[in-house]
């Protein structure tokens, strides 16, 4: 039976019966484990883990086949597992019409109520919380500043008044989601991802960190029910909708006095898992990337020094950067390129779920079995980095664009990538271009450079030094 069943299946390790390489697999190592059995089992290769079956996929090209190439072949995972648990029925656990109709929703309205504020409208939130943020640096004149907080402050801002409208929601709900939401992020360790199927009922609250997570889950939601509860008592079908949740609303009263079918999908249920992913990784988690590039530029002054050299070329001292300027600065977007390529967070990601048996490189894919994006191999996969080594922004930036390679698949591949990945990385580009056209960042006196623990404790002291004094 064990012969038949692991028969056509990619080659890999032999391990322990059911709980496979969940006894091998440690959350500080886990890449470098997988690093070695790529070697020597190729950049395609299985294993198990409490009872699942993995295919590891260590390259760019082996990504690009299984999420791309047959991509109707595989969907999230409808087992429980630690996502579908804490974003349940969110637009980024669903699947099949339900995930097409409300990821087009979801895309719709951040482009309404997201890009469409940066673009457009230079008195919007995003451009405000800069400008505050400016001016809270210049009030310190260089003294240390505990950077992560206040980032957090000002994303807590930006997306209240995206999602809720800025009566919609207190800045006091959303500090208490956020600081909610991180003690769910200390449970969301590599390995915890892992754990897919049934028997994850009873593995999970085994594991430390498990009831803190829940009692916390239980205040986001909430929270969150409170505040749909509250739009739902105020709505008004014939007004134009002012944020996500009252669009949501309108969208699916038109649904149904249309007759149309899919109105079944606007659940409360789906509209809360999905401003739960939404509240949560929009204000921690942009926060915590913005701060994570703060703290290269600061370990890296060279490289500092030639961002605030492409700004004051091409934007000059005399306006603030704005969304309009990322194309024209080459070395800024292949440097925050580079920094997702080398970041090691989350090296590897389970993906998605095999629905339907088939076959690729040769090899039996069964229904069941679940992908794992190996970012760690995929960025440093020599094939597509040349000396992936180093850290080198010009790699995105050869002329010959067919000749350029791969960007980072942080936020995803193919039609299940990250619907806020836009949105995200606009908010960094601006964050970061305007305070180093404004500020030399560096350490505190004394400080030595370390290395990404402050993710940890959501804390990042630095000094922004004005470039230009006041007068």
């Amino acid at each position: 039976y064990y012969y038949k069943r692991n028969k056509g299946l990619p080659p890999g390790p032999v391990s322990f019966p059911f709980f496979g390489y969940s006894l091998i697999l440690k959350d500080d190592t886990c890449h470098r484990t997988l690093e070695r059995l790529q070697k020597k089992y190729g950049d395609v290769f299985s294993f198990t883990f409490a009872g699942t079956l993995y295919i590891n996929m260590g390259s760019m090209k082996a990504v690009q086949e299984f999420h791309l190439t047959h991509a109707e072949c595989f969907q999230r995972s409808n087992d429980f597992s630690i996502i579908s648990y804490f974003f349940n029925s969110g637009v980024s656990v669903a699947n099949g019409e339900p995930w097409k109709v409300m990821r087009k929703f979801a895309l719709q309205q951040l482009r309404e109520y997201g890009m469409t504020t940066v673009k457009d409208n230079m008195s919007e939130p995003l451009y405000d919380s800069i400008q505050e943020t400016i001016d809270f640096l210049k009030a310190k004149k260089g003294e240390p500043v505990e950077i992560v907080q206040h980032l957090t402050n000002k994303c807590n801002n930006i997306l209240r008044s995206t999602m809720f409208g800025q009566s919609g929601i207190t800045e006091e709900q959303v500090k208490e989601i956020n600081e909610a939401y991180a003690h769910i992020v200390a449970f969301m360790s590599i390995t915890n991802f892992f754990y897919n199927g049934f028997l994850t009922r009873f593995i999970f609250p085994l594991k430390p960190g498990y009831w803190t997570a829940m009692k916390n889950y239980k205040i986001i939601k909430r929270i969150l029910e409170n505040v749909v509860n509250e739009h739902k008592s105020m709505f008004n079908k014939d007004e134009h909708p002012k944020n996500f949740i009252d669009a949501y609303l309108k969208e699916r009263n038109d649904r149904h006095c249309k007759g149309d079918p899919t109105a079944k999908y606007f659940t409360d249920k789906a509209l809360i898992g999905t401003l739960i992913q939404f509240v949560s990784d929009g204000v921690l988690s942009v926060a915590l990337f913005i701060a994570i590039f703060m703290k290269h530029v600061v370990d890296h002054q060279d490289h500092q020094d030639k961002i605030y050299a492409e700004i004051v070329d091409v934007v000059g001292r005399e306006r603030a950067p704005t969304i309009e300027d990322k194309s024209k600065l080459p070395y800024i977007t292949a440097y925050m390129h580079e920094i997702l390529r080398t970041f090691e967070s989350f090296s590897v990601v389970p993906g998605q779920q095999c629905i339907k048996e088939t076959v690729i490189r040769g090899y039996r894919i069964p229904k069941g079995a679940i992908t794992l994006v190996n970012m760690w191999m995929c960025h440093n996969d020599p094939e597509i980095y040349s000396e992936p080594e180093k850290f080198n922004p010009s790699r995105f930036m050869c002329e010959d664009k067919s000749k350029r390679p791969d960007l980072p698949i942080n936020f995803g591949v193919g039609r299940r990538t990250c619907i806020g990945e836009g949105y995200t990385m606009s908010q960094i580009f601006l964050f970061l271009t305007t305070i180093i056209q404004n500020f030399k960042l560096t350490y505190p006196e004394g400080s030595e450079i370390g290395n990404y623990e402050f993710l940890l404790s959501g804390k990042l002291d630095i000094c922004a030094i004005p470039r230009i004094e006041e007068n």
